[in-house]
């Protein structure tokens, strides 16, 4: 064998360990990318299952949250408690809804989270609070429940006409 043969088979040789380092990272990555998707699953279920344990171990904030009448006939440490187990919920809502934006949080998880923000939203006291409450979280996240509680408010406007 020449010389010339040696490094042409060398180059063959390295060029084919590149290919396969590159195959093996983008293994890696995908694995990387699943494992996270993954991790931000549990820690929402866990996250969520804490905030709503508080509702079932505390009859008064399941009680307050029940209510038919608005926040503004609250004392001041029954507004506290609601605004912050409501402040712990939309923080929630606002990562999960980040972490979809940013392709980490899967679609389909998704959809179970939006619905109860929905059924949150739902509740014109949790609408009122969220007006008030709502530049303190991120634009892209306020943008979103803005245009929930729009379609929600027109939804309970339009069945309200529709039972007169």
């Amino acid at each position: 064998m020449t010389l010339d043969t040696i490094a042409t088979i060398a180059n063959i040789m390295a060029s084919c360990a590149v290919v396969l380092t590159l195959v093996f990272i983008g293994l890696q990555l995908n694995q990387n990318a699943h494992l996270t998707r993954m991790a931000a699953a549990q820690t929402s279920a866990q996250l969520l299952s804490a905030n709503m344990g508080r509702v079932t171990e505390s009859a008064d904030l399941a009680e307050l949250l029940t209510r038919e009448d608005t926040p503004e006939s609250w004392s001041r440490p029954e507004f506290l408690r609601v605004s912050n187990f409501l402040s712990i919920s939309f923080r929630h809502f606002e990562v999960l809804h980040t972490h979809r934006r940013f392709g980490v949080f899967e679609d389909e998880l998704w959809e179970g989270s939006e619905a109860r923000l929905r059924e949150s939203l739902s509740d014109a006291g949790i609408r009122a609070w969220w007006a008030e409450s709502r530049i303190v979280y991120a634009r892209s996240f306020v943008k979103y429940v803005d245009r929930l509680a729009a379609e929600l408010e027109v939804a309970q406007a339009m069945s309200t006409m529709g039972q007169d």
